[in-house]
């Protein structure tokens, strides 16, 4: 039987994300989150998953890309699609943010690590201009 995590990733991770994270799917992302907490692990898994291993199969990083299944690493997503989908999360990587810092804030302590891993992953694509305003916005 598969998992809900294993669905979600599923859904999004073997086409092109652009074509896939439209609006509507990332705002029912973001209903998810905000207001199912026992679907929040399979969306924050999706969501961090969604960035790490485009990043590592547009990087070609061996390292990272040993940290994902088997499937991801034979050519399902050819690194310039992947780099095609990591410059198209760097323009949602604002929004998405604004949206996990809300959750980090309104979970219990229990539940912060996951969300703080995939806030991680998302600065980790954001650009310049997104850093500063995170950090004006943190100081």
């Amino acid at each position: 039987m598969f998992s809900r995590n294993l669905v979600l990733w599923r859904a999004i991770q073997h086409i092109i994300v652009s074509q896939a994270l439209t609006p509507a799917f990332s705002q029912l992302l973001s209903e998810l989150l905000y207001n199912q907490p026992d679907l929040r692990p399979p969306v924050l898994r999706a969501l961090r998953t969604l960035v790490e291993s485009n990043n590592a199969l547009a990087s070609q990083d061996k390292a990272q890309l040993e940290r994902f299944p088997a499937l991801t690493r034979i050519g399902i997503i050819a690194p310039e699609v992947a780099a095609q989908n990591i410059a198209f999360l760097r323009t949602q990587a604002e929004s998405w943010l604004a949206v996990l810092f809300n959750v980090f804030g309104s979970v219990g302590r229990d539940a912060r690590g996951m969300v703080g891993d995939v806030i991680s992953a998302w600065v980790s694509i954001a650009s310049d201009e997104v850093w500063n305003q995170l950090f004006d916005a943190l100081a």
